[in-house]
């Protein structure tokens, strides 16, 4: 049930591993610099490569509880826009800085991701139809493949674990305007042959501010929330004490972009450059 477990903590800080600028920026990139860090984020050196600052792309966040940062990460892009790096921290845990690198072959398609898990991904035409997935500390190997419906959006993910014989399935939903709707996972941990239904996420309505950043990545890239939220409810179907239910109120800066998402005792502040 490990994986489980890492389900509901990804839920928890939510992840979001890349973002896109609006179709009508005129987008002019310069060299990225080093800029000055909030007293709880440890400094960290400028990439070892030329990354760039690209207008109104995502540049990083920061997730706070009862107003203590526990988690935050930065983003590095090349100049096509595509990203190059994420940096990650949780300061309540460790000083130690993380990295996912990504890497593109000569057509600009992912090939590989680095960090954490190492993901080398399998292309078929113009989309991503599988992994191979890699973690030396915890999970060994895994297969991944997805599935696809006619608007071109992942509607399955199955995860086949090589050394420990567990199998996962998430099966994914949308509304009509493309947003993300009902996530449901599905595990066969104890080689039954037969998957359970554990956890369901699902998000209540959106607003109608677009959303750079993608905070439930199925894959880099892909962008499955174009809004944000306006609630999310999370159900443990086999266990009691997990379930959830956020609202969610949004502040702006001058330019009308969404800076702030507040519930309860959380708030996340989103950075762009």
């Amino acid at each position: 049930m490990k994986t489980i477990i890492t389900f509901i903590l990804l839920l928890a800080v939510s992840l979001n591993l890349t973002g896109c600028s609006s179709d009508d920026e005129i987008l002019v990139p310069v060299i990225a610099k080093e800029d000055s860090q909030d007293d709880d984020v440890p400094a960290e050196p400028l990439p070892n490569f030329e990354a760039v600052e690209i207008p109104g792309f995502p540049k990083s966040i920061h997730y706070y509880f009862n107003g203590n940062l526990y988690y935050w990460l930065k983003y590095y892009y090349r100049s096509d826009g595509n990203l190059l790096k994420v940096n990650y921290g949780h300061p309540e845990h460790s000083s130690e800085i993380f990295t996912d690198t990504y890497h593109y072959n000569t057509e600009g398609k992912l090939i590989k991701l680095e960090g954490h898990d190492v993901y080398n991904f399998h292309w078929d035409e113009d989309r991503i139809v599988g992994a191979d997935k890699y973690n030396a500390l915890w999970f060994g190997r895994s297969k991944i493949f997805y599935e696809y419906n006619s608007e071109g959006q992942i509607i399955q993910k199955t995860e086949n674990n090589l050394d420990f014989f567990e199998r996962e399935k998430i099966i994914y939903t949308y509304f009509e305007d493309g947003n993300l709707m009902k996530i449901e996972q599905y595990g066969d941990y104890h080689e039954s042959g037969v998957f359970t239904l554990y956890f369901v996420t699902s998000f209540v309505g959106y607003k109608d501010d677009s959303n750079e950043f993608l905070e439930f990545v199925i894959i880099p890239g892909q962008r499955v929330q174009r809004h944000f939220p306006a609630s999310m409810e999370f159900k443990h179907l086999t266990e009691s004490g997990y379930d959830r239910y956020e609202t969610y109120r949004y502040n702006y800066d001058a330019e009308g972009r969404v800076v702030e998402k507040i519930f309860g005792d959380y708030k996340v502040v989103y950075e762009y450059y």
